[in-house]
């Protein structure tokens, strides 16, 4: 079994074929090469002799030409976690890191774990973060011409310019009065608003703003239309089914999924919570390590931070997941609640009332805190929530 482990860069990528393990993994630095992201560094990759490929999955896009040419080649592709391959370079007392030392790590990681397929995560999950990154993209780079383009109207179109403008899901033509401002659409109803303005008139400045506004959700719409699409496949099913109960929305459950397919990853090599017994000065307590990597996937873990006299718990994991729940709270359980989902009730009932617990015999009531920090509790005991379901639908 030849293994090639790739580290991928910018335009390029380091790789190198072991067929065993070495004793030191320094000592087969000089045998890794890098190929440029052209034609000759795609036909120096179908000379090497290999029998499977591991990479990591970060830096999608630099990753996916790679794996699309190795997919042609008809070589087997393995994708390991960013944060495995991390502990596992470590885990060879090596603190340096390097193309080299991670093309090496890889190929290791992969000669000693091939025939434990848990060990990898699968690769649907980057294109579903592929997808979502794209929405996040356009929705970030849409914002300041909307911001620039009220700006404009509160002068030349003032009644509208502080009108809630928003395109449902999946809906394929945008909002009605981009359209109308953009001269595309021209409507009884907004040319009578606009006859009757005080407004000095609609500028080519902010039709031109308003076209651009509507290419992006045009492009937005074909980023949902494959992204629903990609979650048709069965194997989301079950991760859509819990999703539901939490009115999660397409979007963050998208998101979500892209960080916690498949769950096999929390848990062990023979499908039960890892826990971990710590033992303290005082006592001896059990952590449910898998809880703790689901978290922390979710953008809620929390992780010790220590920097000279700075330290601390902070929150730990992926942070557009974590902005992307955060927008859910707000909607799902502060503002707009659906009480008939029975996930949504017992969320919202915290947020109001905090929970009850026996101390020393007595009813206890604790409180989730207050604003952000409120916020913040009601997404931990969701995700609590959510992986429990989770756990109880994948058995």
């Amino acid at each position: 079994m030849k293994i090639a482990g790739i580290d991928v860069s910018r335009g390029s990528i380091t790789i190198i074929v072991l067929s065993e393990i070495p004793d030191d993994l320094r000592k087969v630095r000089r045998n890794a090469i890098k190929l440029t992201a052209d034609q000759k560094g795609i036909e120096a990759l179908a000379a090497l002799e290999f029998d499977c490929a591991v990479m990591e999955p970060s830096g999608i896009h630099y990753s996916k030409i790679w794996a699309h040419h190795l997919t042609l080649l008809g070589r087997e592709i393995r994708w390991v976690d960013h944060q495995e391959i991390n502990n596992y370079r470590k885990s060879w007392k090596i603190s340096n890191k390097t193309d080299q030392l991670d093309a090496i790590a890889l190929a290791c990681y992969g000669l000693e774990r091939y025939n434990r397929p848990s060990h990898f995560i699968k690769a649907q999950r980057g294109e579903v973060r592929s997808l979502c990154l794209q929405l996040k993209h356009l929705n970030r780079s849409r914002n300041p011409l909307i911001n620039r383009l009220r700006q404009q109207l509160a002068a030349e179109f003032p009644e509208v310019s502080e009108r809630e403008v928003k395109r449902p899901w999946l809906i394929e033509n945008p909002p009605g009065l981009w359209r109308f401002i953009a001269g595309e659409r021209i409507t009884p109803k907004w040319q009578d608003e606009l006859d009757s303005s005080i407004g000095t008139g609609i500028t080519s400045f902010t039709r031109g703003l308003a076209r651009q506004i509507c290419d992006s959700e045009r492009l937005e719409v074909e980023v949902e239309i494959a992204l629903a699409a990609e979650l048709e496949k069965p194997e989301y099913a079950p991760y859509l089914k819990v999703f539901e109960n939490y009115a999660l929305g397409t979007r963050v459950g998208a998101f979500l999924l892209s960080e916690i397919y498949p769950f096999e990853q929390f848990l062990s090599s023979d499908g039960n919570q890892i826990n971990e017994y710590v033992d303290t000065e005082t006592s001896r307590s059990r952590r449910n390590r898998s809880l703790g990597a689901f978290k922390k996937a979710c953008g809620v873990g929390m992780v010790y931070y220590q920097s000279g006299d700075s330290q601390g718990w902070k929150a730990g994991g992926n942070k557009d997941v974590r902005s992307a729940l955060w927008q859910w709270c707000k909607i799902a359980v502060v503002m707009s609640p659906n009480l008939e989902l029975e996930a949504i009730a017992k969320l919202r009932d915290y947020y109001k009332n905090g929970s009850k617990q026996i101390v020393d015999g007595k009813e206890v009531i604790f409180s989730p805190g207050v604003r952000n920090q409120k916020i913040m509790r009601v997404i931990r005991r969701a995700i609590e929530m959510i992986y429990r379901d989770l756990l109880r639908e994948l058995k």
